[in-house]
């Protein structure tokens, strides 16, 4: 099957996330270059994801995790977290809340499709909501802990203040809402066949 045209937007911003981990590697600074590939690595997860579960994801779904990680990758490497603060930052979070939301969001209906649980919609949006919040939450005791334990080495801070940390939760939990919504009324114009067809790659 041919990849949608969206699948390319996937592809530029992985692309971007490389060129951030080369532009490391010029300037010297290794820890960037095991961030810049690091995050490089990641974005071929959901198609290795996708292959070992024998499904394909929707072309968005793609671009979603490429685009949250250039956001983190580049606002590490080029300085964008520093130079736009403190909008770069809660944008970030919103994508980063979007996507983790989303990938909730297709992991209950992967569930719910295989072990016919038949999962009433408020619960699967309700979790979707949570799935997100929690990445989210997680992504934070991450910042925190690596200020913490290695912050004498680290060139800046990642959680300037408990303010910035829960904007930064706020506007994941705006991002987990968009798609929750969202899931409402694709879940409603939707059957499960089509959900089906969806996954299986007929879509």
């Amino acid at each position: 099957m041919k990849n949608h045209r969206g699948m390319y937007l996937a592809f530029f911003f992985q692309f971007l996330i490389l060129l951030n981990a080369v532009h490391a590697f010029l300037i010297g600074d290794l820890g960037q270059v095991f961030i810049g590939t690091f995050m490089f690595a990641c974005t071929f997860i959901p198609y290795i994801a996708a292959r070992k579960m024998g499904v394909r994801f929707p072309w968005f779904v793609y671009f979603l995790i490429a685009l949250a990680l250039w956001f983190h990758t580049a606002g590490y490497i080029r300085g964008y977290y520093v130079l736009y603060y403190p909008y770069y930052d809660k944008i970030a979070h919103l994508v980063s809340g979007v996507t983790v939301a989303l990938l909730g969001f297709l992991l209950v209906i992967f569930l719910d499709r295989y072990w016919k649980m038949n999962l009433r919609v408020s619960f699967i949006i309700v979790f979707t909501v949570i799935f997100g919040m929690a990445l989210g939450g997680f992504w934070e005791i991450y910042e925190f802990l690596v200020d913490s334990l290695i912050g004498s080495f680290w060139d800046g801070e990642m959680q300037n203040s408990l303010t910035d940390t829960m904007l930064d939760m706020i506007f994941v939990l705006i991002g987990s809402v968009i798609v929750g919504v969202a899931g409402v009324f694709y879940l409603r114009n939707h059957t499960l066949e089509d959900i089906n067809s969806i996954m299986s790659g007929k879509f």
